[in-house]
C-alpha cells in the first residue's frame, strides 16, 4: 500500500498545482491487450467487408504499436521499439493495401501475415507463450461489424 493518500495524488482530471507532477505511462500489457482487441475487430471488419472500420482499426493498431515502441524501446533486454517497427511495418502495409483495394482475399492473406508477425515479435521478446490466432467468434455482441447501410 502506498503511504500517499488518494487526496494527495493528483488524478488525470484534477488540475495540477505548481510543484506537482503527474504522468501516465500505460503498462505494456495494457497496450498489447488493447491491440489484441483491435486485432480481433480488424478481423471481423475485414471478413464482413466493412472497409471503413477495418481502416480505423489498422490506424489504431499502428498507434498502439507506436506507443509501445515509444514507452518501451527496451524491455527485458530486448530492443522492443525496433522489433515492433521491423516486424509490424510490412504486415500493416499489406493490410492497408488490401483494405484500400477492398480485396477480401488479399485481406485474409495479409491478416494471417499480421497474426504471424505478432507471434514472431512475442517469441523474439521472450513472451512466446502469448500466442495470437485468427478469431473464431465474437465476444462483442454489442457491436455490428457489418458495413453501415448507405
Amino acid at each position: 500500500m502506498s503511504n500517499v493518500s488518494a487526496q494527495e495524488r493528483p488524478s488525470p482530471a484534477q488540475p495540477q498545482t505548481e510543484g506537482q507532477s503527474y504522468s501516465y505511462r500505460p503498462n505494456l500489457g495494457d497496450i498489447m491487450g488493447a491491440t489484441q482487441l483491435r486485432h480481433f475487430k480488424l478481423w471481423f471488419a475485414g471478413k464482413l467487408k466493412n472497409w471503413d472500420l477495418a481502416n480505423y482499426e489498422v490506424v489504431e493498431i499502428r498507434r498502439s504499436f507506436d506507443a509501445a515502441a515509444e514507452f518501451y524501446p527496451d524491455f527485458q533486454n530486448v530492443v522492443l521499439g525496433k522489433l515492433i517497427t521491423d516486424v509490424s511495418a510490412r504486415a500493416l502495409a499489406k493490410i492497408d493495401k488490401s483494405i484500400k483495394a477492398k480485396d477480401s482475399a488479399a485481406f485474409l492473406r495479409s491478416f494471417e501475415k499480421l497474426t504471424d508477425a505478432c507471434n514472431s515479435c512475442h517469441r523474439a521478446a521472450n513472451v512466446g507463450f502469448i500466442a495470437i490466432r485468427i478469431p473464431t467468434s465474437s465476444p462483442f455482441s454489442n457491436q455490428s461489424f457489418s458495413p453501415a447501410p448507405e
